[in-house]
């Protein structure tokens, strides 16, 4: 759950200069909210704070001579709103009605300043003290730069890519692992065994010639010698294979499992996160990170990992074997390492930030696949199909250019390190090479110290050995890269906390009444422009309540904070006298039922569809569902009745089919609150009737909420709310409303009523 940071956190990014003269005036433990404003009065960049504490407000600006401000008492205003500009607002400031003070700030600080502004009022009206919304955490809103570098953090990323330290994040990776720790120890001593047996191959080949073949000074071929280490290094190489079978057997099914869980976890967390998380991540990269990443995630567990500890190893033991076997050659050995390192460090950053860009281009891509499928009837119906592939065109080509400047980095990265290791075999040829005729000539045993042939072959297997893994570890360096970039993409996902939560003793409710209040509600989607305003309303258990008005005036808003799809900002909602945050989101769901729009459907049978909310229902209970909504005659048409298989997202049915099996659904499902989002807005007249006759069933005895446009069908609600800009303008019944000379409702009942005669005429 994220927090509301602590007082004397707020000025933690101001300058210390500022913090300075702030804390001259008042204790930096008594700021209640800061925000940056960015413009003076003529429009010009300036650098300013606002600073509020408990009875003052405080407005700095920074001159030549250094920061200068002064202070405002809150006792002096009566009011302090923010009016929108284009591409700046402004923060006016009222006492008496009159202004006494503007502070313009750029889209950049809108958000800081809407904060402070809304703490500001409510300190004005006097409601800090005593609100209970006041106290309750906010959920931190994503940072636009990074704290620590200044950058500003792009879209795609909840972190500072420049920033992001890779040890960490993999590092978090071992929480994964840690069931399976029994595993991942055998894999490790699998390879330990494995790298000690695969030292020893290369030592063979200097017994081999130099007594084996006779080519030391003093030794004679001895093919039964030859003989004892082929089948000594036979066996060797028989056990390296078997553990090696062993190895990447358990490790593959370690990652397996681990991906697993990955998938698992992501996928769970996911469907925890609110609606606002959605609204701000594409479908497209949200399903790469459930796949692409975790299998990414597998390869590095399966293999990366193990590679890199058998080369770690390997480095080590050889270069133990090297020195031992002469040190001075070992030092030739040595000579191209400092330049493969610098080339290592060089090559990593920028192969580092051309994977974060390569995954961001992918992202894109995939989510104009993800955005553009589901709509293909619309991309059809307008014959958009070559604009489509013209889009995704750009994308793919996009991601193509990514990935070719990648490509062109790597490529060179490659044959530059292979360059390097060569040079070392070059040098160890050229010097131990002149040392090995030399020791020859003058006739010089390996008893002697010499350098024989065994000895420079077996210098060299091993010099094979010594600059291959060195090769692997820095071409492993893109494997960590990008399974670093997939980590971070998941633990983003993962360490976003959900927006909407059960507290802890959250009540669960088995029955509800159905009576609702909304006592003086005010939200904002995007911390700024405000929704909803001040909204107070008492629904009874029971009632049916039409809510209506022009577009853009807040009801899908109004009944979305119902649902609990959002908490307020301002404000409280009730159900049956308990806060609609007190309740544990579960329970409290199941007694409520919606009926959308645009239903939909999941791809599956008829059955299973209307059965969603309630899946131990029987078949009788789904069939008298089904009837109830009107729905029955058409379903048992199909030729597989109700097991018929439905398309994806329902497309196989018509609009009004799909709408009535959303109906049996919330029927089935039995809720005790119902909302109803324009559910018979786009359909026929005569399947609006049908559809009409269906919620006469389901509306009976229930609390409903009903949005519609079309406005006859409100004619039978209890009451009507007509909704505009945010406020509550007209209250009353069908009747009421439609003779109010001038009001906003009879206004457009008329209009509707004119559009039809028009309609029928023509």
């Amino acid at each position: 759950m994220a927090e509301e940071p602590k007082k004397d956190d707020l000025l933690d990014h101001a300058p210390e200069e500022l913090q300075a003269v702030i804390s001259d005036a008042v204790p930096l433990t008594s700021v209640q909210a800061a925000a940056r404003h960015d413009l003076d009065e003529h429009g010009m960049y300036v650098e300013g704070y606002l600073v509020l504490t408990e009875s003052r407000l405080g407005h700095f600006l920074k001159r030549d001579e250094g920061w200068r401000g002064h202070w405002t008492d809150v006792s002096r205003l009566s009011g302090a709103i923010i009016v929108e500009g284009l591409g700046m607002n402004l923060l006016r400031l009222l006492a008496d009605g009159k202004a006494v003070g503007e502070f313009r700030f750029t889209l950049r600080q809108a958000r800081e300043v809407a904060k402070l502004q809304r703490r500001l009022e409510r300190r004005i009206e006097g409601k800090e003290a005593d609100s209970p919304e006041a106290e309750r955490p906010r959920v931190e809103e994503k940072k636009v730069r990074c704290d620590k570098c200044g950058r500003v953090i792009p879209p795609w990323s909840e972190v500072c890519p420049a920033c992001l330290s890779r040890r960490k994040v993999l590092s978090r990776l071992m929480d994964f692992v840690r069931p399976y720790k029994w595993q991942a120890i055998a894999g490790m001593c699998l390879a330990v065994l494995a790298t000690t047996v695969q030292l020893f191959e290369p030592y063979l080949r200097k017994p081999m010639l130099d007594k084996g073949l006779g080519l030391s000074p003093g030794h004679h071929a001895d093919y039964s010698v030859l003989l004892f280490y082929v089948v000594l290094l036979a066996v060797l190489v028989v056990c390296d294979v078997v553990m090696g079978l062993f190895r990447e057997r358990l490790m593959a099914k370690l990652a397996s499992r681990m991906g697993r869980d990955v998938r698992d976890r992501i996928y769970g967390h996911i469907h925890k996160l609110s609606l606002s998380f959605f609204s701000r991540k594409p479908t497209g990269t949200l399903v790469t990170r459930v796949t692409s990443d975790s299998d990414r995630i597998f390869d590095f567990v399966a293999f990366t990992i193990i590679e890199a500890i058998i080369a770690l190893l390997t480095i080590g033991g050889v270069g133990v074997a090297l020195f031992a076997m002469n040190w001075k050659l070992a030092c030739a050995v040595l000579m191209p390492i400092p330049i493969m390192s610098i080339l290592t460090i060089f090559f990593h950053k920028r192969l580092h930030r051309g994977f974060l860009r390569l995954w961001h281009r992918w992202s894109q891509m995939t989510a104009v696949v993800a955005d553009s499928l589901p709509g293909v009837r619309v991309i059809k119906a307008f014959s958009q199909e070559r604009r489509e592939v013209e889009r995704f065109g750009e994308s793919n080509w996009s991601f193509y250019d990514g990935e070719v400047g990648m490509v062109s980095l790597w490529t060179l990265f490659r044959p530059v390190m292979q360059f390097c290791a060569q040079l070392g075999v070059l040098l160890v040829w050229i010097v131990g090479g002149w040392w090995a005729v030399k020791d020859s000539l003058a006739g010089r045993t390996a008893e002697q110290g010499a350098m024989t042939a065994g000895t420079l072959m077996a210098y060299m297997g091993y010099m094979g050995m010594f600059y291959r893994p060195i090769h692997m570890v820095a071409h492993m360096d893109r494997m960590f890269n990008r399974a670093a970039t997939s980590v971070q993409r998941i633990f983003e996902v993962l360490d976003t906390e959900p927006a909407i939560f059960s507290k802890l003793g959250a009540v669960t409710a088995q029955s509800i009444r159905g009576e609702i209040e909304l006592r003086n509600v005010t939200f904002t989607y995007d911390g700024v422009r405000k929704v909803l305003r001040n909204i107070n309303l008492k629904i009874a258990p029971g009632e049916m309540v039409g809510l209506a008005g022009p577009s853009g005036g807040g009801k899908t808003t109004m009944v979305n904070l119902i649902c609990r799809f959002y908490d307020v900002l301002e404000g409280q909602i009730f159900i049956d006298g308990v806060d609609l945050r007190d309740y544990d989101i579960e329970q409290l769901r199941h007694h409520i039922g919606v009926v959308l729009q645009d239903p939909f459907l999941f791809h599956g049978t008829v059955a299973a569809n209307i059965a969603y909310g309630n899946p131990q229902a029987t078949l009788d209970q789904i069939i008298t569902a089904a009837k109830a909504a009107n729905a029955h005659d058409f379903i048992v048409g199909f030729p597989d009745g109700y097991d018929t298989l439905v398309g994806e997202r329902g497309h196989t049915l018509s609009g009004g089919e799909r709408q009535r099996i959303s109906i049996a659904r919330a029927i089935l499902n039995n809720p005790t609150v119902l909302i109803l989002d324009e559910a018979t807005s786009s359909v026929d007249t005569e399947t609006e009737k049908l559809i009409q006759e269906a919620l006469d069933h389901l509306i009976a005895n229930r609390t409903t909420i009903a949005i519609a446009h079309r406005l006859s069908t409100l004619r039978k609600a209890d009451r009507l709310v007509i909704l505009d800009k945010g406020e509550i303008i007209e209250l009353g019944s069908h009747e009421e409303l439609s003779s109010k000379e001038g009001g906003v409702y009879a206004k457009l009942l008329r209009m509707q009523t004119e559009m039809q005669s028009i309609i029928a005429i023509a």
